[in-house]
């Protein structure tokens, strides 16, 4: 267990100094826990339900659970109660001297709703935040019970073996330095809950508090602390004092698809035994381009191996975008400035390709019309079966086809070998161990694709 927990508190708040000043029993480290359970959950309400920061996001009330059993719920209400008052001093001038509550109340009303709190509306709504520290040893146990989430599959199914390399005694991350840059992007893009996100998914690594699940609309597809946390902040994480580098596929998707066309009985015969659902889904798709012809075949087969799929589409891009359109296409997706790089154009057209691969027919015609230049048949049959199918279950089942390769099969062989040695993480077609183990994985991966698949995929390793 962690000996102390990293908090949010909003900046000018001293905790310690008015817990002194208090002639109530109060602990500090409980009225640190209220004032970050609120943050936390406003920052969540305003990921969900509003994209623009009106003053109706920012006075939703959300509840406090308690950390204390029944018999010392009195305990919490002493708490709350003090961060609803007016006992927090703020100096207004040097003369004058106002008193502020904290935290606001919402009433609670018999059989409708609970209490509901929210930031003080006079001064702390939307403010700099700053990092504070519990050292409750019961405090501490509970927040991490109360907050950690991990799917049952990986608790007790399919994917527990991932479950050892998120150990909090071995993964960190550099807080300061980590918030400090927090700090510096909200100076810039002044979006609250943007900063409210970041700074939670920073520090529920520094706390151990895992979150690993699945999506809803994509079972097979893991997210994990390390899939959610922006990808600007991945060089501050360390296992075992040692850094992380990523193993990736290229064009992960489109290698195991060009496969799939090519000869679906090389993937289809490997899951058939271990994985009905894949496997009968396996065979819709290869019925529905069973009339593709082989010319159209072997170049998404060659470019998938090569790891050149998306490059043939650029010079058609370059056609058509201008370069603000890059420049808009790419800034929204992506945390670094546009400077008209070939890597740069090469992310922009993998975005908007596979965005239209996954789509409804009727939608991205301006990249369907660029696509259908140079595989027209497979657009054809790839439309006609998502009006037949629904276009959600073509991304589905390559997402399922690449989890089963990447995560069941090469990064459970990774950790039966170097389990004692090294972790590994997933980040979706990527692997991650330590630098000293990447090219350990990036062997295993090639050996037992190319094994079963008969073609290994391009690989590229980068350093986090």
């Amino acid at each position: 267990m962690k000996k102390k927990l990293a908090v949010l508190v909003p900046t000018g708040i001293d905790i310690d100094k008015i817990v002194q000043n208090s002639s109530l029993s109060l602990n500090g480290d409980y009225l640190k826990y209220l004032i970050s359970s609120v943050i936390l959950k406003q920052g969540k309400w305003i990921e969900n339900n509003e994209i623009n920061q009106d003053k109706k996001t920012f006075e939703n009330y959300v509840k406090i659970q308690s950390l204390y059993t029944s018999e010392l719920y009195e305990k919490h209400k002493i708490h709350t109660e003090f961060l609803v008052g007016n006992n927090f001093e703020v100096r207004r001038s040097r003369t004058t001297t106002k008193y502020v509550n904290i935290l606001d109340r919402d009433n609670y009303i018999k059989g409708e709703k609970s209490f509901g709190y929210r930031l003080s509306n006079s001064y702390f709504r939307g403010k700099p935040l700053s990092v504070q520290y519990i050292t409750d040893d019961k405090i501490i146990k509970s927040v991490i019970e109360e907050e950690t989430k991990i799917h049952s599959i990986v608790k007790r199914g399919t994917y527990k073996f991932l479950m050892k390399s998120f150990n909090p005694d071995k993964l960190e991350i550099n807080i300061e330095e980590a918030v400090t840059l927090c700090e510096g992007r909200y100076k810039e893009h002044r979006n609250y809950n943007k900063y409210v996100k970041e700074l939670t998914q920073i520090l529920n690594i520094y706390n151990g508090i895992y979150r690993i699940t699945f999506k809803e609309d994509s079972i097979e597809r893991l997210y994990t602390n390390i899939t959610q946390l922006p990808k600007v902040y991945r060089r501050f994480i360390t296992y075992d004092y040692k850094r992380l580098t990523e193993v990736d596929i290229s064009n992960s998707v489109i290698y195991f698809l060009g496969i799939l066309l090519k000869d679906y009985t090389l993937i289809s015969n490997t899951i058939k035994n271990n994985n009905e659902e894949i496997y009968s889904n396996l065979l819709m798709i290869s019925k529905s381009f069973e009339s593709l012809c082989s010319k159209e075949i072997e170049l998404v087969h060659t470019s998938g191996i090569k790891g050149s799929f998306y490059n043939m589409f650029i010079p058609d891009f370059e056609r058509i975008f201008t370069f603000e359109q890059w420049k808009y296409y790419y800034e929204r997706e992506f945390e670094d400035k546009y400077i008209e790089t070939d890597k740069q154009k090469r992310k922009v057209t993998k975005k908007m390709v596979l965005s239209m691969l996954f789509a409804e027919p009727n939608q991205y015609e301006e990249i369907q019309e660029i696509f259908k230049f140079r595989l027209p048949q497979f657009l054809e049959l790839l439309n006609r079966f998502k009006i037949e199918h629904g276009h959600k279950i073509f991304s589905h089942i390559l997402f399922q086809v690449e989890a089963y390769f990447v995560i069941n099969v090469v990064a459970r062989r990774f950790n039966k070998k170097h389990y004692r040695k090294a972790p590994v993480f997933t980040l979706h077609d990527c692997l991650i161990t330590t630098f000293d183990h990447k090219g350990e994985l990036e062997c295993i991966l090639n050996e037992n694709l190319s094994n079963m698949l008969e073609y290994a995929p391009k690989t590229e390793s980068k350093p986090f």
